[in-house]
């Protein structure tokens, strides 16, 4: 069973960009909430409403990892969690896929990756895996930020293969404009078209933003300000003002051939070769009939504290001999770990409560505005039944009078 498109909500898409944004150094992870959906036409899609950032056991660089016990935690989580709302509306939900990040590096999966992802298959044929790139710039400095759906396919089942269009769309470029994902209104779909397999690019296929009667909104524009600061927000800030760019026809670093080069050789020699699935970026009221309380999002910033305290306190517990640390220990892992902390307050906590703080404020705008229209009606509704209910009025009273008379 191969997925052939990926639906997922806004409040994930934040989540998870948002997590792969707190750190530029080391890789994250996290699991994908939802449901599989078969149609009638034979169309499987997976649609994704949900995410759980995981605490990281190894923090590296190029590799990432979580325990056995966290995953599990996980999937008991998301059944208890979702009992509610799969009594209200008969969806399921459970783990249907991962994500990670790849910070200044290329978005094409690696062998590991794609192995990994296969190994999930085996358990489910629709996990979904995806991967956010960020931190990386072209040639003129210019900050991108590139995500990209993939399963992973048997290397002679994907030799036989043929690539599909899903969109009969023109391809515009492989590179994801921020401003215009995040301006995306109820009516907006963000689109990653092509479902192939690819060897020799380190991009994934065309992304273009639609909207009904060229309207937008900044509906999730204040969830990622001041998300980018190590960089001076330099990434960030190009990324929002880019435009979507052909980056095949783009100068690459001499460190992005390399790794392109390396990432061809290790798939051209790995057992599994990958499929890109097209990923739709959706409102959450498209795919669920609930809404949305930012739980993922919200959950996100509890799990950063976590894994920094807990760093520290391995760190401070490796250091203790007969219950004594070394004065110079203890001074450097808190100070560490004080600075990672306030890190975390100004890339991560002081904007999400900025924002959140903002959608407030504009929600109370609009309730304000919606009572007064509500008023308005009412009134028009009562001068309207006053208006048809007097000529009956009269009829009663011309009817009473002749009955006297009689």
């Amino acid at each position: 069973m191969s997925l052939t498109s990926v639906k997922m909500s806004e409040e994930v898409w934040v989540t998870c960009l948002t997590h792969a944004l707190s750190t530029e150094t080391e890789e994250i992870m996290g699991l994908l909430l939802g449901d599989i959906q078969n149609s009638e036409n034979g169309n499987v899609t997976a649609s994704i409403w949900g995410a759980l950032p995981q605490p990281r056991a190894d923090r590296r660089k190029d590799r990432v990892e979580t325990n056995p016990e966290q995953l599990t935690a996980a999937s008991a989580h998301a059944e208890i969690s979702s009992l509610p709302f799969t009594s209200k509306t008969g969806k399921t939900t459970r783990v249907i896929g991962w994500y990670h990040s790849h910070p200044h590096i290329t978005v094409l999966p690696s062998h590991v990756d794609v192995r990994t992802q296969a190994m999930y298959q085996l358990l489910d044929p629709g996990f979904i895996g995806l991967i956010f790139s960020c931190f990386s710039e072209d040639a003129q400095k210019v900050g991108r930020i590139q995500i990209t759906a993939f399963q992973s396919l048997d290397r002679n089942q994907a030799q036989i293969s043929k690539p599909v269009s899903l969109f009969p769309v023109k391809q515009k470029g492989s590179v994801i404009d921020l401003e215009s994902s995040l301006s995306s209104s109820d009516n907006t779909v963000l689109v990653f078209r092509g479902e192939r397999i690819e060897q020799d690019t380190a991009d994934s296929r065309a992304i273009v933003i639609s909207s009904k009667n060229g309207k937008k909104s900044r509906r999730l524009g204040g969830f990622f300000s001041n998300s980018d600061g190590r960089k001076e927000r330099k990434h960030h800030a190009n990324s929002l003002n880019n435009s979507v760019h052909n980056v095949d026809a783009m100068e690459v670093s001499e460190g992005m051939k390399e790794a392109i080069h390396l990432s061809s050789m290790e798939m051209s020699q790995a057992e599994f070769a990958r499929k890109e699935i097209s990923l739709h970026v959706l409102p959450i009221s498209t795919l669920t009939s609930l809404d949305s309380p930012l739980s993922s999002f919200a959950f996100l910033q509890h799990v950063l504290y976590e894994e920094e305290k807990t760093a520290y306190n391995q760190a401070i517990a490796q250091n203790t001999r007969e219950n004594k640390v070394h004065p110079l220990s203890y001074i450097h892992h808190t100070s560490t770990y004080q600075a990672s902390m306030c890190k975390m307050i100004e890339y991560c906590l002081s904007p999400a409560i900025t924002a959140l703080q903002d959608r407030l404020r504009e929600n109370e705008i609009q309730l304000e505005a919606l009572s007064e229209e509500a008023q308005v009606l009412e009134s028009e509704l009562s001068r309207g039944s006053l208006s048809v209910s007097s000529p009956l009025q009269r009829a009663t009273k011309q009817k009473s009078v002749s009955s006297e008379l009689m």
